[in-house]
């Protein structure tokens, strides 16, 4: 998105909520509102006006008069780094332009643009069109995936000196691919970790080993922290369960299912794990960590609280924006599951496995990766080059203080840098291994609507299973 920190942290919920809608709508639809011919419809005039046609790259001409090669790359944001890099980068390609396709909508159009920009990208690539490269943020990007229309980057990666001197966060792109290619690459990414009460942790003496905990030993922490720390969780009568109970679980329950989507969710061969014991396993552990009493009221649990960080700028601010003496703190894991933390990729491009300008189109990507690209540390997303992400945290320690969020609680204020703070952040970006999964709506929904009958007790854990298992395998070969 291009978009600086200050603001982005409040675009950063609708642009999720957003995809998750959208993301899926109809990859298989052979029409888009009477766009057949692999046209991209975008709006390029007044918010929510379509003006024209934006022409798709790989079944045309791959060079104009002259010899020049066209990139055509399309993203739903317009993005102020691309358009600084597609200027630079010219600058130095004569023989390359690089035609940057975007939509312009305002809040009140924003849904509707981005649903006939998915639609139309969607109908260009199956039809073998579409753009030479394209920001995945915002599309099915596994379905493309399961139809064979995204080039496998991981080969070209490997032959990057850069990757191969570690000069990129390799647990980050590694740990990206999917069915065993890298066919999304993060320009960026964001931590998706907790932040913790660490004064009152260290009141209860309990110990915390939050880079080997799962879901369970996460469990057996907050009994004990609620058994002699200061929170206290909220009580209700034997068998009856509260609305805000209720609501605990059922997000606690959301998050696990993002976190272990790709182990439960197969979108390629249109196939679930939702009857499985590891799902099983979830709604009882959740269960059995209300009736333990560790959910404390407000929040789920006062010691620790879920968050995704996007920056060492970031970082810092939301450590203070807490109002306590607040620690990072890996997120658990589900039980099988290698140890490391949680990223969620961000600014992920992919190459049309049909354009005629792949090696092209490579070189671009490899230069937005690149130290040449230069980064504010106000900008959303940690950068996927390590090198640039330590020139940021070199601008913060020599700055010494960081100015917070205006829409914040602390309102602007300035703050000083903590150098321990950032060396422990260090630890949790090389540790980060699980790309968190935003899965759609409708499976949401599903999962939310018939665990209630879990959580109420009216219905096993088996039976409340197999009835998810159902639903969303009707939904995914609709």
């Amino acid at each position: 998105m291009g978009i600086t920190l200050n603001k982005s942290k409040y675009w950063l919920g609708l642009s999720l909520s957003v995809v998750i809608l959208l993301g899926m709508s109809a990859c298989s639809s052979s029409s888009s509102n009477g766009n057949t011919d692999g046209k991209l419809v975008t709006d390029t005039g007044k918010a929510g006006e379509t003006t024209g046609n934006l022409q798709t790259g790989p079944n045309q001409a791959s060079t104009t008069k002259g010899g020049k090669i066209t990139i055509v790359f399309s993203t739903f944001w317009p993005d102020e780094d691309l358009k600084k890099a597609k200027i630079n980068y010219e600058a130095a390609h004569p023989n390359i332009t690089i035609d940057l396709q975007d939509v312009v909508a305002d809040d009140a159009h924003l849904e509707a643009e981005l649903k006939k920009y998915v639609t139309a990208t969607n109908t260009a690539m199956l039809s073998g069109k579409g753009p030479d490269m394209l920001a995945l943020d915002m599309l099915p990007s596994e379905k493309y995936v399961g139809q064979h229309l995204l080039t496998d980057l991981s080969g070209m990666l490997k032959k990057d000196p850069s990757f191969l001197k570690g000069s990129y966060f390799n647990n980050i792109l590694e740990s990206s691919q999917t069915n065993g290619g890298l066919f999304g690459l993060p320009l960026s990414f964001f931590l998706n970790v907790m932040i913790g009460d660490e004064k009152a942790i260290k009141q209860t003496g309990v110990t915390i080993d939050d880079k080997n905990w799962t879901w369970e030993k996460y469990a057996d922490t907050l009994k004990l922290l609620s058994q002699k720390g200061p929170y206290k969780s909220t009580s209700s009568a034997p068998g009856v369960i509260p609305s805000e109970g209720k609501e605990m679980m059922q997000m606690l329950l959301g998050e696990m299912v993002k976190e272990n989507y790709p182990h439960l969710v197969n979108e390629t061969s249109r196939s679930a794990n939702f009857d499985s014991a590891a799902f099983t396993d979830m709604m009882g552990q959740i269960k059995q960590m209300y009736d333990d009493g560790v959910f404390a009221s407000g929040r789920g649990s006062s010691y620790f609280k879920s968050q995704n960080v996007n920056s060492a700028w970031d970082y810092l601010v939301s450590m203070k924006e807490t109002g306590m003496d607040a620690r990072l703190y890996a997120k658990p894991r589900a039980d099988g599951t290698t140890a490391g933390g949680y990223f969620y990729p961000y600014k992920v491009i992919g190459i049309n496995d049909k354009s005629a300008v792949k090696q092209e189109a490579w070189n671009f990507l490899q230069y937005l990766m690149s130290e040449e690209i230069q980064l504010s540390p106000e900008r959303a997303g940690f950068p996927v080059n390590k090198n640039v992400y330590e020139k940021q945290v070199q601008q913060l320690l020599a700055s010494g203080t960081v100015k917070t969020y205006e829409e914040g609680p602390l309102h602007g204020q300035s703050i000083p840098v903590d150098p321990a703070q950032i060396q422990l952040l260090d630890g949790y970006l090389s540790e980060a291994v699980h790309p968190v999964a935003f899965q759609p709506t409708k499976i949401e929904e599903i999962v939310k609507k018939e665990s209630q009958a879990y959580f109420n007790g009216q219905k096993s854990a088996n039976d409340v299973a197999k009835l998810i298992q159902n639903k969303v395998m009707t939904y995914l070969n609709e």
